[in-house]
């Protein structure tokens, strides 16, 4: 091919378009083939009607509708959206509609909770436990803040004591000091005294 006679893609599709456009339409001798469906129907010139536009004053009483009842008039364009909604809402509340598949999870009552009897579960252990070693902590800290007020007490009877020793100092006697104690051997032949 030469550098003439190549044509871009754009100027062949144009030409090819071109030639379909003049050439003479092949016309086929034959007649078309009609369905027999078409034949059986019989030929008339009436042109079907447009369904006429209900109206809220065509419609029944909402009250009235039930579960079989037709509700496409309502879906007419003539009627007003409060009366479709209306029917809609009839419609919808019909027990054909209110069946429950059970894959919500808010269809089930979780308020009631079924009793476990004998059974103890390992949170509930461990609960139990931790429970326990509160109590025991709480029984310890109570015991050591007894044993820390008595030991106050005691502290305080023992600052009042030594003070009532120094109005006493007048006295030769120490009576801070206890008496001595007499100690026997396993016989009571020899009582010795023990002195501080």
């Amino acid at each position: 091919m030469s550098a003439d006679t190549k044509e871009s893609g754009l100027s062949r599709w144009a030409r090819r378009k071109q030639e379909a456009r003049e050439a003479p339409a092949v016309v086929s001798e034959m007649p078309a083939a009609e369905p027999e469906s078409m034949l059986d129907l019989p030929l008339t010139d009436e042109i079907p009607e447009e369904p006429v536009a209900l109206t809220d004053a065509d419609m029944p009483d909402i009250g009235t509708l039930g579960e079989d009842s037709d509700f496409t008039g309502f879906m007419s364009p003539g009627v007003s959206d409060e009366l479709r909604n209306l029917a809609l809402r009839k419609l919808f509340h019909a027990p054909v509609f209110n069946i429950r598949d059970g894959l919500d999870e808010y269809d089930e009552d979780y308020t009631s909770f079924e009793k476990l009897g004998d059974i103890v579960t390992c949170d509930m252990k461990h609960q139990i436990e931790v429970q326990e070693r509160k109590r025991r902590e709480a029984l310890e800290l109570e015991e050591e803040a007894r044993a820390e007020a008595e030991l106050e007490d005691i502290e305080d009877m023992d600052d009042e004591d030594a003070v009532e020793v120094d109005d006493g100092a007048a006295d030769d006697v120490d009576q801070s000091r206890p008496a001595p104690l007499a100690v026997a051997d396993d016989n009571n032949n020899n009582p010795d005294l023990i002195n501080d």
